[in-house]
């Protein structure tokens, strides 16, 4: 068998034809012990045989159906789909409020959960981080770095004003105590929906309670992915991940004078 086992597949199962015909007895077994060994051999051999054969189609297909998806991906992604994913998401949207969300809607919207997460590691990696914990759903507290923040301008000027908190999208202040941004920074706005400010002697305290509304409350968020511009109901992730948990994001450093 060392010697089989040594040479190629072809060979191997020509020359254990030409034993099996030969009827030569292996190990001194007796013929039924022998045929019944023959044809265990010979079924896998002729199997081993007819894999080998069509594992190079297989590639070629495997390869060719990824670089057709990888195209239609990126055209997708370069010129719209013409709302496609949008109807997609109201129809997912209108059976999660009657209850009534199917796997198909929970692969979906985890595979769409998987591409902003990757897409915003790039281009928002707070966001991305955030979301990660989320989707992992311990519940645990996720503490950041507050660095970026304490050199942020309007953080500053919401630090200098004594503010509760800062929200990094703009709209109108109205009456609100909150910090309202001159312009929406993005990348915050995606990390933070209200960024609370706490002071603690000689240190600032910057912590966030990072949760979704249900569905029914029928708050959206809006994001822009190439040229596919997408309504996302925030209670739809959910429906992707009925497992996790809210949590606090908190950072604790130096106040800036």
């Amino acid at each position: 068998m060392r010697l089989l086992r040594s040479q190629p597949e072809s060979l191997r199962y020509g020359c254990f034809l030409r034993t099996a015909r030969r009827g030569d007895h292996l190990c001194g077994w007796n013929k039924p012990q022998q045929a019944a060994l023959t044809a265990r051999r010979l079924f896998h051999l002729s199997r081993m045989h007819l894999l080998a054969r069509l594992r190079n189609p297989l590639r070629y297909c495997a390869f060719s159906l990824a670089l057709l998806l990888l195209a239609a991906a990126v055209a997708t992604w370069g010129t719209g789909d013409c709302g496609l994913t949008q109807r997609w998401l109201d129809g997912v949207e209108r059976r999660a409020l009657a209850g009534r969300s199917t796997a198909a809607d929970h692969l979906g919207l985890r595979l769409l959960y998987d591409g902003l997460w990757l897409g915003g590691r790039v281009a928002y990696p707070q966001a991305a981080e955030l979301l990660s914990h989320y989707r992992a759903g311990s519940g645990d507290t996720l503490h950041f770095a507050a660095g970026p923040l304490l050199r942020h301008p309007e953080v500053r000027r919401a630090l200098r004003q004594g503010r509760p908190g800062i929200t990094f999208r703009h709209q109108a202040a109205g009456a609100s105590p909150f910090y309202v941004v001159a312009k929406t920074d993005w990348p915050l706005y995606y990390a933070f929906d209200l960024l609370y400010i706490r002071r603690r002697g000689g240190t600032v305290v910057f912590y966030d309670n990072y949760f979704f509304q249900p569905v029914a409350r029928r708050s959206y968020a809006r994001f822009q992915v190439g040229k596919i511009s997408l309504r996302l109901n925030d209670g739809l992730i959910r429906v992707a991940y009925p497992q996790a948990r809210a949590f606090v994001a908190c950072s604790e450093a130096v106040a800036v004078r």
